[in-house]
C-alpha cells in the first residue's frame, strides 16, 4: 500500500495541481475511457427491410491504462458535506458511485486487488462498500477476526485511490444500543489507524429496524455516542447514519437532524420494492436540509431476490443522478439470489468481460459507468446451468458443449428445431443488437440459425443465418418496433434437417441503449 499512502494535507497540494492543469490547453483532462469488454457498437440506421446480420463482430478492446491519470481522491481529496451536497476539498459537489460486498466474512476473498482495480478503471466506480455483519454467526461480535478482512480492503482501496465505506451492518440485532459499547470500540480503532486518509467514510448503523427501534430513542442516542468517539481520532471525514424502518425514514431524520458536521443518512432501497413513495421522502429531506446518501440499492426486490426490474431501476438512477446523491449497490456477490452482481464461474484475479456478471450485476456496472450504451445481458454459459442464466430451451436436445466451445470452457449446444429463448424487459432501451459467436456439427447446405424476437403476443422473424463450419462471431441489429417491449424474448433456432447436427452458440449478450 505505497503508492497512494498520502496524508490529508498532501491531497490539497494534489488537487490545488490538479485544478492549475485543467485550465491549460490539452493538459489535466480525463483521460480517454477504455473498458475490458467488447462494447455496443453504434446502430446504423433504421432500414425499412427485416435487418441483416453485421457480418464483423466488434473488435477486441485496447488494454486498459489505468495508471495514465490521478485516482478519483487524488481529485476531489477531502470530501465534506455542504448543505445537502456532498462536495470535494475545492466544494464542488460530488457524487460517488459504487458497489457493496455481502457480508464480508463470507466473501470477502472476492474482494482482491485486481476486482478493485478492474471495477475502478473500467466501470469508473469511485467508492466501495465493506458490509461487516455484527450479530450473524460470522459477524463481528461473534467473529472479530473479520476486522482483518475489513482493514486488508480499506488498505487496498487506499493504494487505488478509491473512497471506502466501512459498514458497521446492524441487520437481526434491530436497535444499534444493543451494541453500541463494541461499535464505539471498532470505530474508535479504526478512526485511530485510518483517521489521517481522505479515503474513509463511515456508516455507523447500516438498517436500523423493528417497530420499537426509533430515530428518538435508539438512534440518536447511539450516534450520540459513537460519532464523537471517531471524532476524537478524525475530525472531518464522512459519517452516515442509519435511519429508522431499514434506512427508509428519512423524513424523521429531517425532522430532528443530529448537531455534528459532515454528517449523512443513509436511505436504502429495492427497486423492485421501493418506488415513489420513498422518492417523496426524499424530496422532502432535502428540502429540510438533509444530505442523503444512498448507501444501499438493489435492482431486484427488497428480500435481495427476484429479477432484475429494468424499469424501475432506471428511474430511481434518472432521479439520484438529476440530484447528485451518491450511490452504492448490493452486492459484490456470487450468492445465488438476484440481487448478486457476478457469475459464480468468475475468477477475480483474471481480466473480467460482461459474460462475468448477473443481469443485475450488467444493470449496476453501467448505471456506474454512466454511458448511453449498455448490456441487458450476456452469457458464455460456462455456469452449466441454463436457469441460472435464465434461459428457456426446447427440450433435452439443448444441453452444453465442453469439446468445441469458442472460448472457455462451455457453449451451448442445440439439436433439430431445439432453441434457446431469453427474456428481458425493453422498455427503457433502444437500439438493441444481439451478439453471439455461432458455428455447426455435422452441418449441411441450408442449415440456418434463425433469429426470432417476441413482442408479447407472436414471434417475428429477424434474421436466419448461413451454415458455418468455423466459429463465426457477429451482431444482428433488431427492429426498431422490439424496443419498449414490457415481455421481450429473443430465440436462437436451429434450422437443420438432419437429427445428428449440432449447433453451437457462445458468448451471447444483449447490447442495447438506454432512452
Amino acid at each position: 500500500m505505497e503508492k497512494y499512502r498520502y496524508k490529508k494535507k498532501a491531497i490539497l497540494w494534489t488537487l490545488v495541481l490538479s485544478l492549475i492543469l485543467i485550465f491549460l490547453p490539452g493538459c489535466g483532462e480525463t483521460p480517454p475511457e477504455i473498458v475490458s469488454e467488447t462494447p455496443p457498437s453504434q446502430p446504423g440506421p433504421a432500414s425499412q427491410n427485416p435487418p441483416e446480420a453485421t457480418p464483423e463482430a466488434t473488435p477486441e478492446p485496447a488494454e486498459p491504462t489505468p495508471d495514465s491519470g490521478p485516482t478519483v481522491v487524488e481529485l476531489n481529496g477531502q470530501l465534506r458535506v455542504e448543505g445537502t451536497q456532498l462536495v470535494n476539498e475545492a466544494g464542488q459537489p460530488v457524487q460517488l458511485k459504487g458497489v457493496s460486498t455481502h457480508e464480508v466474512a463470507s466473501f470477502g476473498y472476492l474482494v482482491t486487488y485486481n476486482a478493485l482495480k478492474q471495477m475502478r478503471d473500467d466501470w469508473n466506480l469511485t467508492v466501495f462498500r465493506i458490509a461487516m455483519y455484527t450479530e450473524d454467526a460470522t459477524g463481528y461480535i461473534r467473529n472479530p477476526a473479520v476486522k482483518d478482512i475489513v482493514t486488508r480492503i480499506i488498505d487496498d482501496c487506499i493504494d487505488l485511490g478509491i473512497y471506502v465505506i466501512v459498514d458497521w451492518h446492524i441487520l437481526y440485532d434491530n436497535t444499534p444500543l444493543k451494541y453500541k459499547d463494541q461499535a464505539v470500540e471498532f470505530f474508535s480503532e479504526i478512526s485511530a489507524r485510518y483517521g489521517d486518509y481522505p479515503n474513509i467514510i463511515y456508516e455507523i448503523c447500516n438498517e436500523p429496524n423493528g417497530a420499537n427501534t426509533t430515530w428518538e430513542g435508539h438512534i440518536k442516542p447511539y450516534a450520540d455516542e459513537v460519532i464523537p468517539a471517531i471524532r476524537k481520532n478524525d475530525p472531518d471525514n464522512i459519517i452516515i447514519v442509519g435511519t429508522p424502518t431499514w434506512s427508509q425514514d428519512v423524513d424523521i431524520a429531517a425532522d430532528d437532524p443530529l448537531p455534528y458536521d459532515n454528517v449523512m443518512y443513509a436511505l436504502h432501497f429495492y427497486a423492485g420494492s421501493h418506488g415513489q413513495f420513498l422518492r417523496d421522502k426524499i424530496d422532502y429531506a432535502l428540502s429540510k436540509g438533509l444530505p442523503i446518501f444512498v448507501s444501499e440499492w438493489g435492482s431486484c426486490l427488497n428480500t435481495g431476490d427476484g429479477p432484475t426490474f429494468h424499469e424501475e431501476s432506471m428511474e430511481w438512477i434518472k432521479f439520484l443522478d438529476e440530484r447528485n446523491i451518491s450511490y452504492v449497490n448490493w452486492s459484490y456477490s456470487t450468492k445465488q439470489e438476484g440481487a448478486s452482481i457476478l457469475r459464480k464461474q468468475i475468477d477475480v484475479n483474471a481480466k473480467w468481460t460482461d459474460i462475468d456478471l448477473t443481469e443485475g450485476g450488467l444493470f449496476t456496472k453501467y448505471a456506474i459507468k454512466g454511458t448511453k450504451e449498455t448490456v441487458l445481458f450476456a452469457d458464455g454459459f460456462e455456469t452449466k446451468t441454463f436457469g441460472h442464466g435464465k434461459w428457456k430451451r426446447s427440450n433435452d436436445s439443448t444441453t452444453y458443449e465442453t469439446e468445441n466451445p469458442y472460448k472457455g470452457k462451455v457453449a451451448a449446444s442445440i439439436g433439430k428445431d431445439g432453441f434457446l429463448e431469453r427474456a428481458v424487459t425493453t422498455v427503457p432501451y433502444e437500439n438493441l443488437k444481439l451478439h453471439l459467436a455461432y458455428t455447426f456439427v455435422n452441418g449441411n447446405p441450408g442449415d440456418a440459425v434463425r433469429i426470432e424476437w417476441f413482442d408479447g403476443s407472436s414471434y417475428n422473424l429477424v434474421t436466419e443465418l448461413p451454415l458455418a463450419d468455423e466459429w463465426l462471431e457477429l451482431d444482428v441489429e433488431l427492429p426498431d418496433n422490439a424496443s419498449g417491449v414490457r415481455d421481450f424474448s429473443v430465440r436462437i433456432t436451429a434450422a437443420v434437417a438432419d437429427g445428428n447436427t449440432r449447433l453451437l452458440v457462445d458468448e451471447i449478450w444483449l447490447a442495447a441503449e438506454k432512452k
